[in-house]
């Protein structure tokens, strides 16, 4: 029972990997909702841009990897990842003469597995945050524009401090989420 548990925090043969891993695990969660929350509300800002042409073309396109099964993402990933005929190497062999060894390497497998969930994370994060600044009233950024302030203003002042609050409970829920993506570490490398 629980001298399993007792084991795993004082015997220094399973301390040092438990500890190693578990510390990856959540910098890899927290990372992961850092990094698609931030794409996703980037790109959320630039599609509710007035000026922007085509927004319909740009919502589908940016929607698409979230439209495709996760699983079948991961492996057309891998396939792109692979250090002899991948994509992803011929280009960087081409352009800068490197093959990166993306599944050897404990670096890169952990930067390929950051890349991946990232772009599987920002669609859904992007239309969240879509709905969210939709709901933003027009006002604030009619006062704002008075008063002469710029679009980094506005964000910093208005967007973000209004969507980041009905947005931490899907954050928090996203890192548990991530906290537990084995079939993406399983089924990428």
């Amino acid at each position: 029972g629980f001298e399993h548990y007792k084991r795993i925090f004082t015997d220094t043969k399973f301390q040092e990997p438990f500890l190693r891993i578990f510390v990856w695990t959540v910098l890899f969660s927290a990372l992961t909702v850092l990094f698609a929350s931030s794409l996703g509300m980037l790109l959320a800002v630039i599609l509710n841009w007035d000026a922007l042409r085509f927004k319909g073309v740009y919502r589908m396109l940016l929607f698409l990897p979230y439209a495709v099964p996760g699983f079948i993402s991961i492996l057309v990933f891998r396939g792109l990842f692979n250090q002899n005929s991948g994509e992803i190497n011929l280009i960087l062999s081409g352009l800068f003469g490197v093959k990166p060894a993306w599944f050897s390497d404990p670096l890169l497998a952990k930067a390929m597995l950051l890349l991946v969930n990232t772009w599987l994370g920002f669609p859904y994060m992007m239309v969240v945050c879509m709905g969210l600044i939709k709901a933003i009233p027009a006002d604030l950024y009619e006062a704002s524009a008075v008063a002469g302030a710029g679009p980094i203003t506005n964000f910093v002042s208005i967007t973000l401090p209004l969507i980041l609050k009905p947005l931490t409970p899907l954050l928090i829920s996203s890192f548990a989420f991530n906290f537990n993506n084995f079939v993406l570490i399983s089924l990428l490398t």
